[in-house]
């Protein structure tokens, strides 16, 4: 479900019959109500085990010979932990993990990195495990803020153009603008929100490649993390007519011990199916499937802020590496 006009009242009514305050922000982000029953979300490994069995695809080109990759994309997962979870509560539904390397599905944290992931867990006030009852941060993307590579969880539109790519996100108004001509980069100093994009092709495939970021982000609502550090490569390819491979690689020598890698197929909007679980593709008889609509995410932001902070959650400012 894409969050626009058209969802948010819905998204606002079911958190509402939740009646927990607390919970609101995850209601928000996962845009669903889950039952103990939910089958277990397809990952990375569901993913991998697909992409293996499926037969060399060439892409359409452009005329300038690039492959189009155009088109409105969506997110394939409810977007709460990206490491293997179970069932946790009516907003976050069991799923694998969407990390494809390491093979055990988790973030090779440093020892001190994981004790500050599970410092921000313990402190969601969400009834997540192991919680101790206290309130630290709230998910920063509650706040209608967006980050690589989260905003591929909620997908995007992606039109290219003479010596650019631009994709619009869908959520909050955002969009980048990646340019292809291998222009440098500013000053180490400059950081933002998403980082600065610099892109290539390397055969069919875009290589999208970020520096210069904030580390006021979260990977996803339950606290997994990097620092201002970070490099983050992207790489998106066709796999069919209708399925977007799309893979990330997280540098950052100051949070975790390797390189890792997120993996996950986003499905072209209206062709239907399910890529990672091997379901065929279907008609889609919703008119408006493949258009981005306008999105409000940005309304009733005054109240929201100070609800949290009379819950007792403090804006997330980044965490700060050892010797930094």
């Amino acid at each position: 479900m894409r969050y626009d006009v058209r969802t948010s009242f819905i998204t606002r009514l079911m958190a509402s019959l939740l009646a927990v305050a607390a919970l609101v922000p995850a209601a928000m982000a996962g845009q669903a109500v889950y039952s103990p029953k939910t089958p277990k979300e397809p990952g990375a490994r569901s993913w991998l085990a697909r992409k293996a069995a499926l037969p060399p695809y060439q892409p359409p080109r452009l005329p300038d010979g690039t492959p189009n990759l155009q088109g409105r994309w969506g997110g394939s997962y409810s977007g709460d932990d990206i490491e293997e979870t179970e069932y946790v509560d009516a907003t976050t539904p069991p799923a694998e993990s969407r990390v494809s390397d390491p093979s055990d599905g988790r973030i090779p944290y440093q020892p001190w990195a994981l004790a500050e992931r599970n410092r921000h867990r313990a402190n969601l006030g969400r009834g997540w495990p192991g919680e101790t009852g206290a309130r630290l941060y709230m998910d920063p993307q509650t706040f209608c803020l967006k980050s690589v590579p989260r905003y591929a969880q909620r997908g995007f539109e992606l039109v290219q153009a003479p010596g650019y790519v631009i994709q619009m996100l869908n959520w909050g108004h955002y969009h980048r603008r990646i340019p292809l001509d291998g222009r440098s980069r500013p000053t180490e100093s400059a950081k933002f929100w998403m980082g600065i994009p610099r892109g290539r092709w390397e055969g069919d495939t875009l290589v999208v490649e970020s520096t210069n970021f904030n580390g006021k982000m979260w990977l996803d609502s339950v606290g997994n993390f990097y620092s201002e550090h970070a490099r983050m490569v992207e790489r998106l390819r066709l796999a069919d007519a209708n399925t977007l491979d799309y893979e990330v690689t997280i540098e950052d020598p100051a949070t975790f011990t390797r390189p890792w890698t997120i993996n996950a197929p986003l499905r072209r909007a209206g062709s239907g199916g399910c890529a990672e679980c091997g379901v065929a593709n279907q008609a889609n008889t919703d008119p408006y499937a493949s258009e981005s609509w306008e999105h409000a995410c940005h309304e009733g932001n005054g109240q929201h802020v100070d609800g949290a902070r009379t819950l007792g959650f403090k804006w997330y400012s980044g965490a700060t590496p050892p010797g930094r």
